[in-house]
């Protein structure tokens, strides 16, 4: 079997198929956000958002919860992006998925 990379096979989707994880806090300072913001509305999306696929068509965020709420908080950033967000997704069981937040 050959490994291919997620980054390779990044995809578009709704923005309301996506949702934060239950065991990551993702606190960030106001200021970051505003530069975060900032960035995005410069350079638009750079890295895609890392999730899990779920069974019920939803993605689970492992990185990339604050490029999220950007899109959430932002109606120009939602607007220009048409509620689409860049998504890598990885592909593990979830007894492992928490070692995966933790290592991005």
């Amino acid at each position: 079997m050959n490994f291919k990379s997620p980054v390779y096979q990044v995809r578009a989707v709704e923005i309301e198929r996506l949702r934060a994880n239950p065991y990551n806090p993702n606190h960030t300072q106001p200021r970051e956000l505003k530069l975060l913001y900032q960035s995005i509305k410069e350079d638009g999306y750079t890295q895609p958002i890392v999730c899990y696929e779920l069974e019920n068509g939803e993605y689970e965020i492992v990185d990339g919860f604050h490029r999220y709420r950007i899109m959430l908080d932002y109606p120009d950033i939602y607007e220009r992006e048409e509620g689409m967000l860049p998504v890598s997704v990885i592909d593990k069981p979830l007894d492992k998925r928490m070692a995966s937040t933790i290592r991005h």
